[in-house]
């Protein structure tokens, strides 16, 4: 037996979270995602478990669904978040030059 879970995140920016949502497609961990403008929310289809990511009233996202899923994903999320938060602010002196994830964690070579 599952429980329902809300979870409230710390991302603000939209643009980014498609952006991560869209690498975690490409690295084939979510299947697809359906974006709803009217509701200013986001359903995450991840092999069959739906998840439900929505802003509230204090721009924050937060993500809901079965408790199993929500805790591992949000977590996951916010990983790939932060990592495409660093690509889009990166300084135009500095490329990335190698990008590697080992066991979950992302390491990026810079050259500047």
């Amino acid at each position: 037996m599952s429980f329902y879970t809300k979870i409230q995140t710390e991302i603000k920016d939209k643009q980014l979270l498609i952006c991560a949502l869209e690498e975690l497609k490409h690295r084939g961990e979510i299947n697809e995602f359906t974006l709803s403008k009217k509701k200013e929310s986001i359903e995450v289809d991840r092999d069959g478990d739906i998840l439900n990511i929505s802003k509230e009233k204090t721009g924050l996202f937060n993500m809901a669904g079965d408790n199993r899923i929500v805790s591992s994903f949000s977590k996951r999320l916010a990983q790939i978040y932060a990592y495409e938060a660093i690509k889009e602010n990166l300084p135009f002196d500095f490329e990335i030059t190698e990008e590697t994830e080992i066991a979950g964690e992302i390491k990026i070579l810079l050259k500047g």
